[in-house]
């Protein structure tokens, strides 16, 4: 009998000291889920967009953004009259734009492996020794620039923002349409190319790999902490 009352004690200790350590794990989790969700809360009233729906970013104050993306224009090859006559035309356009805007480019790494894949392929089954050549020459130089971290694609974009959507819609068409009279090519952001937008900035490391989530009806942009 004094064995056993020995022994009672003994698992009762272990049991108490499984207890605290069981609640001690359980408080840490709540504790981390709490600051994360305060980190969470935070970035949401930095973030001043509340949705993304019919073409605009749909601001918390209530007024709208429209975006509208410019294709890149190479002119080194043009002439220099035609350089000139560009430059003159989206300067126009730009000054002659009598609302505020905001004028930025993001630059994002191009995944270029199965490019890299394809040449690869084409030069083991070209029988053309000279094309074979060339073919080669040109899969080192792509692969150089891939090694080199310059494979970036370049987007630019317009924002303009207002208070009725509307006639916010009608000035952007404005604008674009002065653009395009350059040869500039200029399109008004749809809701998935916002996304993708908002995508870069809220979370721009993810976004260097990762496209945005497939847009599906009115969108609050996700919150990374």
């Amino acid at each position: 009998m004094e064995q056993k009352a020995e022994k009672i004690p003994l698992c009762a200790g272990r049991s108490q000291r499984l207890i605290k350590i069981f609640k001690k794990e359980k408080a840490v989790k709540r504790d981390k889920a709490k600051i994360e969700e305060q980190k969470r809360k935070a970035v949401q009233e930095w973030i001043p967009v509340r949705d993304v729906a019919e073409d605009l970013i749909v601001l918390k104050d209530g007024r709208y953004v429209c975006v509208l993306k410019v294709m890149p224009l190479n002119i080194s090859l043009k002439s220099e009259n035609e350089k000139k006559r560009i430059i003159q035309t989206v300067y126009e356009a730009l000054n002659g734009f009598k609302e505020s805007m905001q004028v930025f480019s993001i630059g994002r790494p191009v995944d270029l492996d199965s490019y890299i894949g394809y040449l690869q392929t084409k030069s083991k089954e070209e029988t053309n020794m000279t094309k074979k050549r060339l073919l080669q020459e040109y899969l080192k130089y792509v692969a150089s620039i891939v090694t080199s971290g310059e494979a970036i694609e370049r987007r630019f974009f317009i924002m303009l923002s207002g208070k009725e959507k509307d006639e916010l819609k009608a000035k952007a068409h404005e604008l674009a349409n002065n653009l395009e009279k350059s040869g500039l090519k200029v399109e008004l952001a749809a809701d998935q190319d916002i996304i993708d937008l908002l995508f870069s900035f809220s979370h721009p490391s993810q976004a260097a790999f990762e496209r945005a989530p497939l847009f599906s009806g009115p969108y609050l942009p996700p919150v990374y902490s």
